[in-house]
This record gives C-alpha cells, structure tokens and sequence, in this order.
C-alpha cells in the first residue's frame, strides 16, 4: 500500500458527540490501524453552523441529494424549518478539506441526510430508508471521491491497498 493516504471520516463515527442526539456512534475502524493512514474529522452539520443536539432533518420526499445541490429540493427538520442552506454550507467545508488534504477517500455514517452513502431517510420523518446519499456524501462523489460507510473499512482498505 502506497504510503500516506488520508481518509476524510465523520467525526460521529470517531466518537465525537456531534449528531442531531448529541451522541457519536463510535465505529470499528481498527483495520486502519497502523496502516499509515491519517483520519480526518469531518461534521457537514457542524461545519453549516447547525447546532448540537439539534432537531432531526431529512431531505425532502422524492427528492434527492443531487436536487438540493442544484436548487431544487430542500432538507427540513422535523419542525419545518428549512436547513437547506446549513447543510449545504457544510458539505462545501467538507470539500474543501477532502481538497486541502488531498483525500480520495471518506468513511461518512449511513442514513444520514449529510453523511448516508447509500440509505437515507424518506423525508416523512416515520424511520423509512430510501436509497440514495447525503448532501455531502453525494458532494464528494461529484467530486470523485470514493465513499464507504462505517461497516465497509475492510473494502476501504482493499481499495487502498491497490492505490
């Protein structure tokens, strides 16, 4: 494996308590362990200014990541306050850091409407996943970076490997 690869993580995911709960959901990610990889601390929502804890937001029904980043949808809390712009905020950040350093690769936290990489919720706010990314999952992948979600450091590491 080719030395130094830095792997944009979300912070969640390290045990920082930045979800919409005030929680982490701390992940095994101990297969990078001395692999010469630096991790790097990413929250979309905290990086849009968005506080914690916070009201639980999803993206709009029927709509998807890709129309909140060309203004067509929005991501709402469960209130109805609109958080579009936040997110949006957010996930530009966290592209920029993938940028400044030179990352290729995140591990970002499923189901979340900044983070998830293949499941998001509906937009109905009743606990039903829908296919699809985040905002900034999907930012990322626009950008090409590769994404895996916190139960693929394994796969994460087999890509790393080739590189």
């Amino acid at each position: 494996m080719a030395n130094n690869h830095v792997v944009l993580v979300s912070a969640c995911l390290l045990g920082q308590p930045v979800r919409y709960d005030g929680q982490s959901k701390v992940a095994d990610l101990s297969c990078l362990v001395n692999k010469d990889i630096t991790l790097v601390a990413i929250c979309p929502e905290c990086a849009g200014s968005l506080p914690t804890p916070r009201v639980p937001c999803e993206i709009e029904k029927d709509m998807t990541a890709g129309d909140i980043l060309a203004g067509q949808a929005k991501i709402k809390n469960a209130d109805g306050i609109d958080c579009t712009q936040q997110y949006v905020e957010g996930s530009r950040f966290c592209l920029r850091m993938a940028q400044q350093h030179r990352a290729h690769h995140a591990i970002l936290k499923e189901k979340s409407p900044a983070c998830g990489t293949h499941m998001v919720y509906d937009g109905q706010f009743n606990g039903t996943l829908k296919s699809g990314r985040g905002v900034t999952a999907e930012l990322l992948h626009q950008n090409g970076i590769k994404l895996f979600n916190e139960n693929q450091c394994e796969e994460l590491l087999a890509q790393l490997e080739k590189s």
